[in-house]
């Protein structure tokens, strides 16, 4: 089952840890978890990859800056 994010009141961490966990049984490359994530993304999720696409190219970055992005700044709003 495909796992969206939204980028609202989600938890960004339990997102991650849920893809974390199905690239690690698939083993995928950077560009394939970046093509992955970016058909899950919706909402506010989607704008803010829109613009960052472009600089993000690999997963440990995508990593850092959705959750910089949506992390817990965010969750305590």
């Amino acid at each position: 089952k495909p796992t969206y994010f939204r980028g609202s009141k989600e938890d960004v961490h339990d997102w991650l840890e849920k893809l974390e966990q199905r690239f690690t049984m698939v083993k995928w490359s950077d560009e394939q978890k970046l093509q992955y994530i970016s058909i899950h993304l919706q909402d506010d999720a989607q704008r803010w990859w829109t613009q960052a696409s472009s600089v993000i190219k690999t997963w440990s970055s995508f990593i850092e800056a959705v959750t910089q992005a949506f992390g817990s700044t965010k969750a305590q709003q």
